[in-house]
């Protein structure tokens, strides 16, 4: 036979190559997942006279198809309804129940607030910090006249419905204190009034800065609150006296809730200064200053402040 000739093939040769099948391999039983493997033993066996020959190819579709029991029945309707009912009604629990605050933020002294004044929710209070103690007189020399030392300083405290300080940041604009002048006893108000000697026609007693607005300050232990200052007031006639202050608002809201400036000032709240004593240029000796002005300085107040009289 010479090289290029392909040798032809009988007959027999042909059939065994047409019943040649490829083989497919089969997987273990013991590699399956454990869930494959309970359910391999619940089958029961349909017939216990088999033969061998009968098992052995029924083992073998097992590992080669899922049997029938692999396959779950559908869930029935009800059961079905139930679940998402039952799903539904945890979703609606987690969405409506929060998760507790494990870290809760500490609540400030004086809370910032933006709403417009209610006269029914708010309570405004005035307390006198700071006391004057003496001034000198100054007649008719208006220009040489000296401050109640140490200046008048006046907090206000506004709160809330639930008693917690508030800043009412859209009504500070329009809150104001002003000043008057009492007698020593704070039973006679003393606008006008003559000289001790009574030569001079009667006059206005208190003069200076009488209307202060509030400003954000911090006190000696570093608390932000709201303050008046009254750094320049003086009296004419010497005597004893004490001074009343008034908080007014000076605004106005409409029904629509636009807040504008009043026709006349609207009385919140009032307070009264220990009472203080005006001397002669000769007998006056300014008192030293204290240390709520120097901290008010620092923050950048307007305060005059006076340095007492050496010996």
């Amino acid at each position: 036979m010479g090289q290029g000739v392909r040798p032809e093939c009988g007959e027999g040769e042909q059939s065994r190559a047409r019943q040649i099948r490829p083989i497919t391999p089969i997987t273990p039983v013991e590699y399956m997942p454990s869930n494959y493997k309970k359910l391999f033993h619940d089958i029961p066996c349909e017939s216990s006279c088999a033969s061998p020959k009968s098992v052995a190819s029924s083992d073998h579709s097992r590992t080669q198809s899922p049997p029938s029991a692999w396959s779950l029945p559908p869930p029935s309707e009800s059961s079905a309804h139930g679940q998402n009912s039952a799903w539904s009604q945890a979703s609606t629990t987690d969405r409506s129940s929060p998760l507790p605050n494990q870290f809760p933020l500490s609540q400030p002294r004086v809370g910032h607030s933006s709403f417009l004044n209610d006269g029914q929710t708010r309570s405004y209070h005035l307390d006198v910090v700071q006391h004057p103690q003496r001034t000198a007189e100054f007649g008719s020399a208006s220009l040489s006249r000296l401050p109640l030392a140490p200046p008048v300083v006046v907090q206000l405290i506004v709160r809330d419905r639930f008693g917690n300080s508030i800043i009412p940041e859209m009504e500070l604009p329009f809150l104001i204190a002003h000043l008057s002048l009492f007698s020593d006893d704070g039973s006679r108000p003393l606008d006008m009034g003559s000289s001790p000697s009574g030569e001079a026609p009667p006059r206005r007693l208190l003069y200076g800065n009488l209307v202060s607005s509030p400003q954000k300050l911090r006190d000696l232990q570093g608390r932000l609150g709201l303050y008046f200052l009254f750094p320049d007031v003086s009296i004419r006639w010497r005597g004893r006296f004490q001074l009343g202050i008034s908080l007014l608002r000076i605004s106005e809201t409409d029904a629509s809730g636009v807040m504008s400036i009043a026709s006349q000032g609207t009385v919140l709240a009032q307070a009264r200064t220990r009472p203080f004593d005006v001397l002669t240029h000769e007998n006056y000796v300014a008192p030293p200053t204290t240390r709520l002005t120097q901290s008010f300085v620092r923050q950048g107040a307007r305060i005059h402040a006076f340095t007492p009289n050496s010996p």
